[in-house]
């Protein structure tokens, strides 16, 4: 406790200054904090996208798959389940709504994507009601509809049998956002592929626009890409096929990469804390010189010395830590909310405990090598000389 006063003398004794500093210190690790979060959901979104599932899709952008080349893919070895599924095309309904698009799956989805959060109870409600959709989480808070809603779709003139292009669905109930890469508002809604067939146009049932491939290992993946394609070279369409993972990470790289991009911004937050708090204690020792030459001269031990110092770095160090963390948490829920809404193209984030844990211990290691330099000044310092002004 007798160190309390003469650290609490050292940290204020220019309010002024160290407040400015501490506001600094705290925007620093606001920055630091958020990037780090940022960095984590994009990283996560990745690993989320399992490695044992692949998508295949029309090597030239044809757009167009027969459904019969599930069947086909499916006899390929360690392939465990084949699914297929297709869009409907997106429409401004009216200038109050924003557009739709109904993902309509086959039953093989139900073992090649599991991990869809589709209940048992879910998939045979879908099964049952050709009509139905479940809307996910960020679908449902977008568009504001009810269990039992008339959700219309507009395909375009042409679109259905009967020429209108209207599908009309059935809320059946709603549904989590599925795991793995999501940039902006990804909307989930979930229908039966057979309404298509039944009501699309002739010339456009039994097609889908990708397949999803479940294999029985991961290491298996990219072996059996490479057979199909190869089954499928010299088809029409030919076929491309990529693992689930390797496909969200190209994506989450493909024109900027946040990920690295987030880790150097938030990097260079921690180099703007170390050379505040390093200046500042520098400052602090240096004005103070004979203050620590009297407490020497009176007994105090270099332990003592360095004890004062290091706390008088790390406590403001520490204070900048909670409150930059609680900004950062607060800038990563608005962050979260305007991905949830679609007004930015980032995925969705939440501030994590292990976040703020690695912000702790950041803040540790920048108040111990911020006062290195003024303890090894003061270790050499002569005391006599000091306080005598010599």
């Amino acid at each position: 406790m007798k160190f309390v006063p003469l650290v609490w003398a050292g940290i204020w004794r220019n309010r002024t200054e160290s407040l400015l500093t501490l506001l600094a210190l705290s925007v620093g690790f606001t920055l630091f904090g958020t990037m780090l979060t940022l960095n984590q959901a994009y990283e996560r979104a990745i690993v989320d996208t399992r490695m044992d599932r692949l998508i295949v899709a029309c090597a030239f952008d044809c757009g167009e798959i027969p459904i019969g080349y599930a069947q086909q893919v499916a006899r390929i070895p360690h392939v465990t389940a084949v699914g297929g599924e297709l869009w409907t095309g997106e429409f401004h309904p009216d200038k109050q709504h924003p557009p739709i698009t109904v993902m309509l799956v086959d039953e093989g989805m139900r073992r090649a994507w599991p991990e869809l959060p589709m209940s048992e109870a879910d998939w045979r409600a879908l099964d049952l009601n050709p009509t139905g959709i479940f809307l996910g989480r960020t679908a449902a808070a977008r568009h504001k509809v009810h269990v039992g809603d008339t959700v219309i779709v507009n395909s375009g003139p042409g679109g259905t049998a009967d020429g209108s292009g209207l599908y009309y669905f059935t809320v059946l109930g709603f549904i989590a956002d599925p795991p793995g890469w999501h940039e902006g508002p990804l909307e989930t809604i979930v229908g039966n592929l057979r309404y298509q067939q039944n009501w699309g146009r002739l010339d456009e049932r039994n097609i889908v626009l990708t397949l999803r491939v479940a294999v029985d290992r991961p290491e298996n993946a990219r072996a059996v890409c490479r057979e199909i394609e190869t089954w499928f070279t010299n088809a029409t369409p030919a076929l491309y096929c990529v693992p689930a993972r390797a496909d969200a990470q190209e994506t989450a790289d493909a024109n900027i990469n946040m990920r690295q991009i987030s880790l150097g911004i938030g990097a260079a937050g921690l180099f703007m804390i170390l050379f505040l708090c390093a200046n500042g204690i520098a400052d602090s020792v240096r004005e103070r010189l004979p203050e620590f030459g009297v407490l020497k001269a009176m007994g105090f031990r270099d332990s003592h010395v360095a004890l004062l110092v290091i706390l008088e770095a790390a406590i403001p160090t520490l204070l900048a830590t909670l409150i930059g963390g609680a900004l950062a948490w607060a800038v990563d829920a608005l962050i979260a909310h305007l991905a949830l809404t679609g007004a930015i193209a980032l995925p969705e984030t939440h501030a994590t405990p292990a976040a703020f844990g690695w912000a702790l211990a950041a803040a540790l290691l920048i108040a111990l090598l911020s006062a290195l330099a003024p303890l090894n000044r003061l270790r050499r310092m002569d005391v006599a000389a000091v306080i005598t002004g010599r």
